[in-house]
């Protein structure tokens, strides 16, 4: 797998305000400038994340860092399009890395085609890596599709790792997926870094035991505590966190510096919040 960045930037909170982008600018510059990885998608903030972006770009191209981009995966067509329209969006020759987001519920879908080792979409996402548009493919997981998903990781030269919600008070896997990710030495993308799903019931009393075991690591901040959780697993290859805050994106950088691993209670407590069972999306 390519070499990433401890800390992802995660650029969701970029282009909100399309009139003003001047913080967003910087933000981003700061991020270039720190040579970390990049998280996007074409849909966020209708498209004008990809704005801000791209005129960060433009403005130090050797600068322009790897990036991670959503690519949506219902059909051939749309992921061709989605793969094509992102590369000119971002005035770059390549998507280092397709997030692939196993968008099609149905039977027959990517995650099925990748399983059985053929069908259109496999054989569109073939043709977007021999076509140098797409270097490194992951796939999305959630509970629904883990144990499924990570079977098309270990049998599809084509699927190099995965990506999904998985932070201090979410563990958006299967154990048993968990498990086969560790014994396949499948890469992990992990999701909202500092998050959680606020449609979990159990968020708020999470977020206060969360406080409680950043106290016992003796952890500055939850940021400091979640770089610590990533640097604790070495399926993790990187954890991606969003903000558009320049100080916030700062001690992001500072905490993935080179963090020490949690100590063995800590983790077996963190886990133990991570797999409180909340409602499946």
């Amino acid at each position: 797998m390519l070499p990433f960045s401890r800390y992802t930037f995660g650029t969701m909170s970029l282009g909100r305000k399309p009139v003003e982008t001047t913080l967003d600018m910087k933000v981003v510059r700061r991020a270039m400038e720190a040579g970390v990885w990049f998280h996007s998608s074409p849909t966020y903030n209708n498209g004008f994340t990809f704005m801000v972006l791209r005129r960060a770009f433009d403005e130090d191209r050797p600068s322009v860092p790897n990036i991670i981009v959503k690519v949506r995966d219902a059909t051939p067509e749309l992921m061709r399009f989605e793969v094509e329209d992102s590369c000119r969006r971002l005035g770059v020759d390549r998507l280092d890395v397709a997030q692939l987001v196993s968008m099609d519920p149905k039977p027959g879908n990517l995650v099925d085609q990748l399983r059985q080792g053929g069908g259109p979409l496999v054989e569109e996402l073939a043709s977007l890596r021999e076509r140098g548009l797409v270097q490194k493919a992951v796939i999305y997981i959630t509970p629904r599709n883990a144990d499924a998903a990570v079977d098309a990781a270990d049998k599809s030269p084509l699927i190099d790792g995965v990506t999904l919600y998985w932070n201090a008070v979410q563990f958006d896997a299967t154990e048993a997926a968990w498990a086969r990710i560790h014994a396949l030495q499948l890469p992990v993308l992990a999701l909202r870094t500092l998050g959680g799903s606020a449609t979990d019931k159990n968020y708020a009393e999470k977020q206060e035991r969360l406080q409680a075991l950043v106290a016992q690591a003796d952890c500055s901040s939850t940021t400091e505590f979640n770089l610590r959780l990533a640097a604790s697993d070495d399926a993790v290859n990187t954890t991606i966190g969003g903000t558009g805050s320049l100080e916030h994106l700062e001690e992001f950088l500072a905490a993935s510096q080179s963090p020490d691993p949690l100590p063995v209670d800590v983790l077996e407590a963190t886990h133990r919040l991570q797999i409180e069972v909340a409602p499946v999306r």
